[in-house]
């Protein structure tokens, strides 16, 4: 068993187009988790769609017309083959990128445009705990969360911790498989480039300090 789902998080003037698009109503059912096939929660200053079992909420078209509204904050996590990914849409352009997926490597992480603050703290905790837990031969991958955690630091939600109370939702319109733009590279499931990921690693090494100290350099 393991977690397979995807998420999105939009900003109060976002949420009318993100009802419309999926002919979204609420049922009477609720749970302390997201384990209805839909589900719907209200976060701070966002509304919360999560769907289990599908990468429907990361599609690149959806993201694109919904963040034509507002802010827009999306992730999925594929536990079976150890990948996830966060992103952040405004304006119908995508802000930010973040991927992780182990079949590239335990440690890799594909990146686009400038990650938020709260990035490097979370970056610098999860390497510490893999290189505790043996590195690139360690049976446990911590990579796999920084994403995650990056995105819960946005919008205060993660998928396997406490949160909202969650409504069942019905979506008059199907959810279709996602079709995603890749980042540096990588997409779960829809084709791995390890060139351009090796390249962001190479360009990346060459700087001291932190991203030095990512790729093993003193």
């Amino acid at each position: 068993m393991g977690f397979s789902l995807s998420w999105v998080a939009v900003a109060p003037s976002v949420e009318k187009a993100l009802v419309e698009r999926f002919g979204l109503t609420e049922r009477d059912e609720t749970a302390e988790l997201a384990e209805f096939d839909l589900n719907g929660a209200r976060l701070p200053g966002w509304y919360l769609l999560v769907a289990d079992h599908s990468d429907a909420l990361v599609d690149e078209q959806l993201l694109k017309d919904l963040s034509k509204h507002g802010r827009v904050i999306a992730a999925m996590v594929e536990e079976h083959v150890m990948c996830s990914s966060a992103e952040e849409w405004s304006n119908g352009e995508r802000v930010w990128g973040l991927s992780h997926l182990s079949d590239a490597g335990i440690l890799h992480l594909g990146v686009e445009g400038a990650l938020p603050e709260a990035y490097h703290a979370i970056h610098q905790k999860q390497f510490d705990e893999q290189e505790k837990a043996g590195g690139k031969k360690a049976d446990v991958d911590h990579i796999i969360d920084i994403p995650l955690d990056l995105a819960a630091a946005i919008t205060g939600y993660r998928h396997d911790m406490e949160g909202p109370t969650f409504n069942e939702m019905e979506a008059a319109h199907e959810l279709a498989a996602a079709e995603q733009r890749p980042i540096d590279g990588v997409s779960c499931d829809r084709g791995l480039d390890k060139r351009s990921s090796t390249s962001y690693q190479q360009e990346r090494s060459n700087k001291p300090g932190f991203f030095a100290r990512l790729f093993g350099r003193p």
